[in-house]
């Protein structure tokens, strides 16, 4: 049901004088309720419904600023955290946060409304209305209802008791008593997002609480190891970081005899500061960005992913690409258009420039035939990703989102996206962050950007039920702050709809565990190369005459459409030029068989020409008479041993002959399991 209905209806009843009596307001309430198709006497069981008749419960009556504040998507999606019983007290401290920084909570105030208070009286709306729904009861009652309760008292509890003795209103705030510290702190988004990162640490917090108009303080417990911890006092500025505030920070850790000091800011910390810290062994500064390096290192992985892009040419071979996009009618499934992305729009980076920076979309999967050049894109994007990051890293500056490129072929066997992320950060890249739930921690917060290349390579193992399983697993990650990049060959869905429907999230899982906001998805589809773009690619690679003679074979030029194709034609033009048919397959042929042939005048293999083709021959026919397209490598030696006998009767032998015959399969070999196919 659309949320602006009902504040259409209720907006008719704002500010009505008989509302305030408690009689009238509830015939009110039934009647609204019933305008809109809700029980009055049975409420629904589904978070929209339960929203949507707390909205009514509480609204009737209240001004139009506060009906605003329970409208905002941000505010929606907090509230669903407390549904599924996640993170209660996280909750209130993020809707805290949103106020203080959005301008309807600035509006609400100027309309001398007290944000928090309309939070919770919305809260004590939505909660009565789940004691009521038979679902949500199951879900809610018991210790997860009277938990979210209690958090909720005692934190108001507690800002009361503040205010009462002074420790908000007087020195620490220029004279100005608050009702809640974080309301007029201007430094609470950043103070949100530390006590979520510190929680997630495991750092625990002591009394010791300050809040003021441009600044906060805790004291922190850091274990060191076992049965002892640091005391870090830490204040969180907002705005630059100067020396005043290195030398108040000196004080307060004096005063609270901490072993520590860190000040922290969201963005600048001035040079003088930072001199002045640098003499003070106790004392430490950090922009928000550099206190996760401390414990969220992605130093080595970038290293890997600039060697990748480097060793594969990247950014000196790459030909832009376009990129189609349908829309497609929800009900009807019948398709309503189509938009293209070329070069007048940046081709399809500018696409997903424009996607990245749109935060109502959180998924995005690249579809393309095979050598239609997905991988990439993937890697030029991420290439680009990097060096805007890596620049406001050495600036200084907020860094965007740190690419993530994950392989999927890598962790076809994984299970879940836990352990696929345990073995990409703890295993492969050795990032020491502290755990699984860092990286979510990470992602919420929008500090990466996840681009899982190649669904095709984990998908084509497993059948259609456990495909959509996989998908679903993978959209785990898919929550409000992320960004997923997913590429997916299309042949791999023969039926449009039905790879429509899984990747626009339409297929459910059987065992689908996703919490939250259904998240965003969009499809778009790599389009083959144009003329222009061949010829871009081939003078990449050869010379302007060789180009030509390419372009003028019609054959040859439906083949180089591909990307992945443009090298082997290459290599395969001898034996194009000689008039020997031409086809995928036989362009194959011809460019393995000439890197054999050089391989072997340049003495760097063991074995014939005879044998290798012997081999992949007898290897091949195999795969096909067994239906099994793949065969792992430590499978080698024993194929050996049966085709070539005597010959290799020596283990040394053996290796030599093993190694040699893994080392020319070329594009048959996946080389990064092993595996030929």
């Amino acid at each position: 049901m659309p949320i602006d209905l009902i504040i259409n209806l209720l907006q008719s009843l704002t500010g009505s004088t008989f509302l305030q009596d408690k009689v009238k307001r509830s015939e009110h309430v039934i009647r609204v309720l019933k305008q809109l198709g809700l029980d009055p006497d049975h409420p629904p069981e589904d978070f929209e419904g339960v929203y949507n008749y707390a909205l009514v419960e509480y609204g009737i009556g209240k001004p139009e600023v506060c009906l605003q504040i329970v409208r905002e998507r941000e505010i929606r999606v907090l509230f669903r955290s407390v549904f599924d019983g996640n993170d209660p007290q996280g909750w209130l401290r993020s809707g805290e946060a949103f106020l203080v920084s959005s301008e309807i909570g600035q509006r609400v105030r100027l309309a001398n409304v007290d944000p928090i208070e309309e939070l919770k009286a919305f809260a004590g709306a939505f909660v009565a209305v789940v004691r009521r729904s038979q679902t949500p009861k199951e879900t809610l009652m018991g210790h997860q209802l009277q938990k979210i309760e209690r958090t909720i008292d005692r934190r108001f509890e507690q800002l009361a008791a503040q205010v009462e003795q002074g420790a908000i209103a007087g020195g620490n705030t220029g004279g100005n008593p608050l009702a809640l510290p974080s309301a007029t702190c201007r430094a609470a988004a950043l103070a949100g997002q530390m006590r979520d990162w510190f929680e997630i640490l495991g750092y625990k917090f002591e009394s010791h609480e300050v809040w003021a108009i441009d600044y906060f303080e805790w004291v922190i417990d850091i274990p060191v190891r076992r049965g002892r911890y640091d005391r870090v006092l830490v204040r969180g500025i907002n705005g630059e970081a100067g020396v005043k505030d290195v030398r108040a920070l000196a004080a307060s850790v004096a005063g609270q005899k901490a072993d520590e000091g860190w000040l922290v800011t969201a963005r600048r910390i001035s040079q003088a500061a930072r001199g002045e810290l640098e003499t003070a062994d106790e004392l430490a500064g950090f922009t928000w960005d550099e206190l996760l390096d401390q414990d969220a290192d992605f130093s080595g992985y970038v290293s890997w992913l600039e060697a990748e892009i480097e060793q594969r040419g990247i950014l000196d071979r790459y030909v832009p690409l376009a990129c189609v996009k349908e829309e497609v009618d929800s009900v009807s499934h019948q398709r309503l258009g189509v938009s293209r992305y070329g070069e007048s729009d940046g081709w399809i980076e500018g696409y997903v420039d424009r996607w990245l920076d749109d935060p109502a979309k959180e998924h995005l999967s690249v579809l393309g035939e095979f050598g239609t050049g997905k991988t990439w894109f993937a890697l030029h994007y991420a290439a680009l990703a990097l060096k805007k990051y890596t620049k406001a890293s050495a600036a200084g500056m907020v860094r965007p989102r740190l690419p993530i490129v994950i392989p999927l072929r890598d962790y076809a066997k994984a299970v879940s996206v836990e352990s696929l992320f345990s073995e990409f950060f703890f295993r492969k890249h050795e990032i020491p962050i502290p755990g699984y739930s860092a990286f979510e921690q990470l992602n919420r917060m929008g500090k990466l950007l996840l681009i899982f290349d190649g669904f095709d390579e984990m998908a084509a193992r497993v059948d259609k039920q456990q495909m959509i399983n996989n998908f679903w697993e993978l959209a785990k990650v898919v929550v409000p702050g992320s960004k997923v990049i997913l590429t997916c060959r299309t042949e791999h869905f023969p039926e449009a709809r039905e790879g429509r429907s899984l990747l626009n999230a339409e297929l459910q899982a059987s065992t689908k565990g996703l919490t939250g906001e259904t998240p965003q998805f969009e499809v778009l589809e790599l389009e083959k190369f144009e003329d222009e773009q061949i010829r871009s690619v081939l003078l990449l690679q050869s010379s302007a005459a060789t180009v030509e003679q390419v372009m003028g074979n019609a054959q040859l030029l439906d083949l180089a459409r591909r990307p992945v194709m443009t090298e082997l034609i290459l290599e395969a033009l001898p034996d194009i030029e000689a008039g020997k048919p031409v086809d995928m397959s036989r362009v194959y042929l011809y460019a393995v068989r000439r890197k054999m042939e050089r391989d072997i005048k340049a003495e760097r293999t063991f074995t014939s020409m005879a044998d290798k083709l012997y081999f992949l021959c007898e290897l091949s026919w195999e795969m096909l008479s067994t239906d099994r397209m793949s065969i792992n490598y430590r499978e080698f030696p024993d194929r050996i041993r049966k085709l070539f006998g005597s010959v290799v009767q020596e283990e040394k032998d053996l290796d030599h002959w093993h190694y040699d015959m893994m080392g020319q399969t070329i594009d048959l070999l996946r080389k990064s399991n092993k595996v030929v196919q």
